[in-house]
């Protein structure tokens, strides 16, 4: 037992500081930020709401909003961050340790998801409210997007960053529905940078992986890595042209899916280096999500289709006539305009 309280203490020296430091900073954070509203609504704040109109009034509650977004920029890294930390000080510790050990909640994938939402739907409240401050008649909700330019856009910034990143990018192929190309579809609500960043994600994944199997056997055969598709479709539900889903896939010729549980959970990423931002990067600047390293992206990315009622999913398909085996991951966007958010 002494032997263990030993090999403990030299963990907790490596790793319990870091994760404890992360920690303390990510709680000074959200109480800081915590403050900030009861400006608007204690003491003084109560003329502010009752003289609203005035613009200047007005100004202060979006600049107040949009410093709670700023102060939650980082905060899905620092919480990665000490997870991270916390995963590998776990696995260090002796055994006798080890299982209350994992049962914090820091390493708990429902604490983790339940924090991650409620940060995703708080950036929402402030963005919203600062779009409709700045004229935009539907706030952050996009109506009427544009789905085939919101492809085309996240697309182009996937290559971008993997070109950047490993040299080099497949090129992509986009099929769409005919109902989607339609002058009469109507497009779902959906929240645009939440959709565009999912999209870029999936991508960037599926391109890398496509990457990875050329470089370790396909080169020698193209030149070229193999080609992603993407294939845009709208799925009916109770006969109603306004129900149903959204649906993309995003097919790669990579190696496969090996563990779902691992790719959806939260910062266990089997990249062995952090890719860097792109500064052109505006939707990722946004949620300050990182590229690489700390496997957020896919966590993050489901969490922002499942607020709505969507969803992403992963699985792995065989060889076609077109194309090799690889993963197809597949997005849903909800049509339902009423569906409720539960926090």
């Amino acid at each position: 037992f002494s032997r263990s309280i030993e090999e403990y203490a030299k963990v907790a020296k490596a790793q319990g500081e870091k994760t404890r430091r992360n920690l303390n900073d990510l709680t000074q954070l959200h109480e800081n930020t915590y403050l900030l509203p009861h400006q608007i609504v204690d003491g003084d704040g109560h003329e502010l709401l009752d003289n609203f109109s005035k613009p200047s009034n007005q100004k202060y509650v979006s600049d107040v909003f949009d410093q709670i977004m700023a102060r939650h920029g980082t905060a899905v890294e620092t919480l990665a961050d000490s997870t991270i930390h916390a995963r590998a000080m776990g696995e260090s510790l002796p055994k006798i340790f080890s299982k209350q050990f994992g049962e914090a909640d820091l390493l708990r994938t429902e604490s983790v998801e339940a924090f991650l939402h409620s940060r995703l739907l708080i950036q929402l409240l402030c963005d919203h409210y600062v779009s409709l401050n700045k004229g935009k008649s539907t706030g952050a909700i996009s109506l009427e997007a544009d789905i085939v330019d919101v492809v085309d856009d996240a697309v182009t910034e996937a290559k971008h960053v993997c070109d950047a990143n490993l040299g080099t990018a497949p090129e992509v192929h986009i099929r769409s529905d005919e109902s989607i190309k339609n002058q009469d579809f109507i497009p779902p609500p959906l929240i645009r940078s939440w959709l565009h960043h999912a999209i870029v994600e999936v991508t960037k994944n599926a391109m890398t992986s496509n990457i990875q199997r050329w470089s370790y056997g396909q080169q020698s055969q193209c030149e070229t890595p193999p080609c992603v598709y993407i294939s845009v479709a709208k799925e009916m539900a109770g006969g109603s042209s306004n129900s149903g889903y959204l649906s993309m896939q995003i097919i790669d010729q990579g190696n496969g899916l090996r563990n779902k549980e691992q790719a959806f959970g939260f910062a266990r990423s089997s990249s062995q280096m952090r890719w860097d931002r792109l500064q052109e990067q505006q939707s990722y600047a946004a949620v300050r999500q990182p590229l690489g390293s700390l496997g957020v992206g896919l966590t993050l990315s489901r969490l922002m289709l499942r607020v709505f009622g969507g969803d992403l999913d992963l699985s792995n398909h065989g060889k076609g006539s077109e194309i090799d085996s690889g993963c197809t991951a597949r997005l849903r966007i909800n049509y339902d305009g009423t569906y409720k958010s539960q926090n």
